[in-house]
């Protein structure tokens, strides 16, 4: 899939009564999604539905930066995802709750941000899941980014002989114990020539727990989508930890880009019981012309529940074409399919809910228009 483009509105500081001594702007940017999809098996039946979000998740924000001069800059960037079809705030409502933050940012010295941001495996392993045009089952390890760290400080060092550095601390903000609902993050990056390379990890600590409210993952981690959340033994019992470590990256040779990626996921309940899962991605896109994408990708996903020794397996593949009418608007045909192997009773593909078999298709026809 193309990257995406942003076009801007520049707009200089303005503070009234004061002349502005930088330079400065603020960027207006959007994205707006959605279509139609045909779902084989929705807890039995078909299903036909509009949805928002076909190409990618619709969105508006503001970005700035102010010139500190040494090739310092004072940067900040609020975002608010939203649903097309019906115009309702996505991330439960929240304002600007895919991005709010503000920041330093030196050449020498790298990029601070204080807000709700993404931790290091949305920044460096997310960009494999979305290329794969699919999102592995139930987004356990947070490739399709519905996870963010609120509460949080972020370092992105400069780029030294071809890689860089993310680290994040998400505060718990609990009293007499910082260890609940924090999250702790760190990933590096290679990218040299054809090829790119990347290696992250993220653990959450007692994630959205009502004993730290104000901590660094809120109700984002409530959410039914995230089939993982809650122990396979005891419905009731959420996570006590979350550890996610992955690799992955691209390589491109001609007018293809071949992407892989492994992600290990493990679930510490509340009630000791654990969770591991494996994912396995392998995808590719062929820009055929310069206006067509050609895109193909398989996951393999393999689970071990320790206490009830059961051990769920999924499959997914996913293709799509994707033609751009311009550089700001493209039209997708995207058709995923996902079938439960092992002690996995369902299937269910990311964003709808499961089928009442262990097989089920979608295909997806939409736009996607970025101003």
């Amino acid at each position: 899939m193309k990257q995406w483009m942003i076009g801007t509105i520049a707009i200089p500081a303005m503070l009234a009564g004061v002349q502005a001594h930088a330079q400065s702007t603020v960027e207006i940017y959007g994205l707006i999604s959605g279509g139609v999809g045909y779902l084989t098996n929705q807890g039995g039946p078909h299903n036909l539905e509009a949805l928002s979000g076909t190409n990618q998740n619709p969105r508006i924000g503001f970005r700035g930066q102010e010139d500190l001069g040494g090739g310092d800059k004072a940067i900040f960037n609020l975002e608010n995802g939203f649903n097309m079809m019906t115009g309702a705030a996505a991330q439960n409502g929240r304002l600007f709750g895919r991005l709010s933050y503000v920041g330093l940012s030196s050449k020498t010295l790298g990029t601070v941000t204080l807000g709700r941001q993404y931790e290091a495996v949305k920044d460096y392993l997310g960009p494999v899941v979305i290329a794969s045009n699919g999102v592995h089952i139930g987004d356990n390890d947070n490739g399709y980014n519905d996870l963010r760290a609120q509460n949080s400080v972020k370092y992105i060092s400069p780029v030294f002989s071809d890689f860089t550095v993310t680290t994040l601390y998400g505060f718990g903000e609990a009293a007499g114990n910082a260890s609940l609902n924090r999250v702790m993050s760190i990933g590096s990056g290679y990218k040299g020539g054809n090829f790119r390379w990347s290696a992250a990890f993220t653990q959450m600590d007692t994630p959205n727990n009502a004993a730290a409210s104000d901590g660094a993952i809120g109700n984002d981690y409530a959410s039914s989508l995230l089939i993982f959340n809650k122990s396979g033994v005891n419905g009731t019992s959420g996570v006590q930890r979350q550890r996610i470590a992955g690799t992955g990256g691209f390589y491109t040779v001609g007018d293809t880009d071949f992407g892989a990626m492994y992600s290990n996921v493990k679930y510490q309940y509340l009630d000791n019981s654990k969770l591991t899962l494996q994912n396995f991605d392998i995808n590719l896109v062929n820009h055929y012309t310069p206006a067509l994408n050609l895109g193909a990708s398989y996951f393999y996903t393999t689970g071990k529940y320790d206490t009830i020794n059961t051990n769920p397996k999924w499959h997914q593949f996913n293709l799509q074409a994707d033609y751009f009418l311009s550089k700001r608007t493209d039209v997708a045909i995207t058709y995923s399919y996902q079938i439960a192997a092992g002690d996995a009773k369902y299937a269910n593909i990311f964003g709808f809910s499961a089928s009442s078999d262990k097989k089920q298709g979608i295909l997806m026809i939409g736009m996607r228009h970025v101003f």
